[in-house]
């Protein structure tokens, strides 16, 4: 890591966090941390500057923190969009990571690096990877070019024990903990700074599309705690996997359930949580257990509305997830947060329901906490230097500018808007040119093999 320093300089405007925004400062940047803010005047006569970059005509903020995607499923982006949700898992996701399998680790490794790529071009500086069904037996070469690329994130690996759809990717109890073990050690040698290993089971046995039982589930959190990891979750996704768990359990959801098995704490996230009880909602809050909402998931998929109102009432914190490419299309995270706000508005027909402010505030700081990082999500001195810039002169779709977080809530698109991106202060994105990946390679490698994928199964739909 380079302990250069470098001074971001006269920024329009300056968004610290969700509440705090101020104009024409500068951030001192000194290896990966921010160490100083103030006057650009000031600031170079306190440190002794080894690089200048330009912000004037920008608003810099702290980079978007995505907390759930699947990059795999960028290979079968604008397929599959009028498929009921089981019938969607059934002939689109599961038949194509079939076909995907014969394309080996290569593939996983490019696939994860467009999505890198779509995501420092649109302001997001960390995601969290789910990597399920067959995409698990790819966790370490997608972790790989994650973080040769110097981005940051969590990479999570599957485990699945029980599927009325399964393909070839359930396995034993035994093995498929045996092989998240390897993974976890595997990628602890590594020593990375920037990307995280953790469990990432798909969700109970008792979706539609099966997953992980419940003796399954319970092992799993016990191996996120012994390697001091992070579990994530699909859970109450769909009101089938709700019926289900009624039906087997007698209990009132998929969270009660959880609850039950002793997986949920502060170390455990969830993505999606749309069908909630009250109590279950109450569960979440006692146990520290961070709630991921997918909107445009919700609405492709059609498969409910995340409680998004009820939780923040409760102090669940409530990060924001793009899912992956065939949910959504999109791994913009402005988009994505501006898609929230809307939903919950049109949902509870209040436009106070959920403001800009509080959307910001789950792409950003709570993003952080979800990812288990302290100094991350805001722009102050000890913060690592995540960061993005969003060109706003002589940008007619961004002008003018009153309040600068308003507007770009509601009315920046990522990959139209941002003029850099920064990960760990190291600059990966800017005006266009990716720093840290050849970019002709990665997607002529994914390109050639969308047309095999394409040919050999995509093409039927």
């Amino acid at each position: 890591m380079s302990d250069r320093t470098i001074i971001l300089q006269d920024a329009d405007f300056l968004v610290r966090d969700y509440e705090t925004i101020e104009r024409g400062l500068s951030v001192v940047i000194r290896g990966n941390l921010i160490v100083d803010i103030g006057k650009a005047e000031d600031l170079k006569r306190d440190h002794v500057i080894d690089e200048v970059y330009d912000l004037s005509g920008k608003v810099l903020l702290p980079g978007m923190i995505n907390c759930h995607t699947h990059t795999a499923e960028t290979m079968y982006r604008g397929r599959g969009h009028d498929f009921e949700f089981p019938d969607w898992m059934n002939n689109l996701v599961y038949p194509t990571n079939e076909v995907m399998e014969a394309e080996g680790d290569e593939l996983f490794y490019y696939l994860a690096q467009l999505s890198a790529m779509e995501a420092v071009a649109s302001g997001t500086t960390s995601f969290i990877d789910n990597c399920v069904n067959f995409t698990k037996r790819h966790v370490y070469h997608t972790a790989k070019a994650m973080d040769d690329m110097g981005f940051r994130g969590a990479v999570a690996k599957d485990a699945v024990d029980q599927s009325p759809m399964d393909r070839g990717f359930t396995g034993p109890i035994d093995e498929e903990v045996s092989a998240v073990r390897e993974f976890l050690g595997r990628w602890k040698a590594e020593g990375s700074d920037l990307v995280q290993a953790w469990v990432g089971p798909n969700g109970t046995a008792k979706k539609p599309n099966g997953g992980a039982t419940d003796e399954l589930l319970h092992k799993l959190k016990a191996v996120a705690d012994e390697y001091n990891t992070r579990l994530h979750v699909h859970l109450a996704g769909t009101h089938w996997e709700i019926e289900n768990v009624r039906k087997q359990t007698g209990l009132v959801g998929s969270i009660a359930m959880a609850h039950q098995l002793g997986i949920l704490d502060e170390r455990t996230s969830l993505a999606h949580c749309i069908w909630l009880d009250r109590s279950e909602m109450e569960i979440l809050a006692e146990t520290g257990t961070q709630a991921v909402h997918c909107p445009s998931c919700n609405q492709i998929c059609a498969i409910g509305v995340f409680p998004m109102v009820g939780l923040m009432e409760l102090g669940v914190t409530c990060a924001i997830g793009t899912d992956g490419a065939p949910q959504n299309d999109s791994l913009d995270m402005f988009r994505e947060m501006r898609s929230a706000v809307l939903l919950q508005r049109i949902t509870h027909m209040d436009a106070d329901a959920v403001s800009h402010k509080d959307a910001f505030r789950q792409a950003t700081e709570y993003g952080a906490k979800v990812l288990g990082v302290e100094n991350l999500g805001k722009i102050e001195p000890g913060y690592l230097a995540d960061l993005t810039a969003i060109q706003v002169r002589n940008n007619p779709f961004l002008m003018p500018m009153y309040d600068p977080l308003e507007t770009i809530i509601y009315a920046c698109s990522g990959g139209r808007d941002v003029a850099m991106t920064m990960v760990n202060g190291r600059i990966l994105y800017e005006k266009g040119e990716f720093r840290t990946v050849d970019p002709v390679k990665v997607m002529s490698e994914v390109e050639a093999a969308s047309k095999r994928i394409d040919n050999k199964y995509l093409h039927t739909l």
